[in-house]
């Protein structure tokens, strides 16, 4: 793949690496600076300024194996362990689904709306947490407020947790849903498997993410329409629900928003490609 491994500089890797990603990935150069930066543990400026630099066989090892596995279609973030989300980096690996910058409108409009509404001092749930990105991006700008993190998978819990750098106003639970909770809460949030089981294997993202996190059933709408079934025992009033779904998802979740809570105020929310995202359930 690289040609001639035994003496290479930082610019001659990179000029290989990327023309051997050339139809591979929307952004070759940066894909590489990105690789070539976290074997080195140094920024992309160091490698524009010192790109003179000759690397030692080992670290073009390294490189070479993490090149192949982008080759390959392996999402950049699962290769660095890391995803830039809102404000913060949060560790990912194959047991959780990377961050999408879309689902950070849901942070921004439940901070917003909890300052709003509840002065900062909300109950607040992330169905489906992941990573963690929701419920921890939303606790750490509402340490007022009391997080819980729910997800059906262990292991995606334990990610979440490490990413909340012990933040705490958040408590991560093993749950199907809502279903083991009691009372009610102010703002839910989820970003749920919203993918129609038979467009899985369609699906690039699925070859490389999990599974459990992107199967929403037959219609793709099978966790929302348990998730709003629930709602109207464990929606406080004045309360918040926000709901990832797929673009083409808009007008089949609210119907089911309206038959479950015909006294809420529905709307769509759009993502920064103007495309219907997300399900916005208000109370009171």
């Amino acid at each position: 793949m690289i040609a001639d491994s035994t003496s290479k500089t930082i610019r001659s890797l990179l000029r290989e690496a990327v023309t051997a990603l050339m139809g591979h990935s929307g952004s070759p150069r940066l894909d590489v600076e990105l690789l070539l930066g976290h074997v080195l543990e140094k920024s992309r400026e160091y490698l524009i300024a010192h790109d003179d630099q000759a690397l030692t066989l080992r670290q073009i090892g390294t490189f070479e194996k993490l090149l192949t596995l982008r080759l390959k279609g392996m999402p950049l973030p699962y290769l660095l362990g890391k995803r830039s989300f809102y404000d913060r980096d949060f560790k990912v690996n194959s047991h959780v689904l990377i961050p999408r910058p879309e689902t950070e409108s849901i942070v921004e409009a439940a901070i917003v709306w909890a300052r709003h509404t509840y002065d900062g001092k909300a109950r607040i749930v992330d169905v489906g947490t992941g990573s963690g990105a929701i419920a921890v991006s939303v606790g750490a700008h509402l340490p007022q407020s009391t997080v819980i993190a729910t997800d059906i998978s262990l292991a995606a819990l334990r990610i979440a947790q490490e990413n909340s750098n012990g933040l705490a106003n958040i408590r991560f639970v093993q749950a199907d849903l809502l279903t083991p909770f009691g009372g009610q809460f102010e703002v839910i949030c989820a970003n749920m498997p919203y993918i129609a089981a038979p467009d899985l294997s369609l699906l690039e993202v699925a070859k490389f993410e999990p599974h459990v996190a992107l199967d929403g059933g037959a219609d793709g709408l099978r966790l929302i329409r348990r998730l709003i079934a629930q709602l109207p025992l464990r929606l406080a009033v004045p309360g918040l629900a926000l709901l990832e779904m797929a673009c083409d998802q808009g007008e089949a979740a609210l119907a089911l928003a309206n038959q479950a809570l015909p006294q809420a105020r529905l709307s769509i929310l759009k993502d920064y490609a103007g495309l219907d995202r997300h399900l916005k359930i208000e109370l009171g």
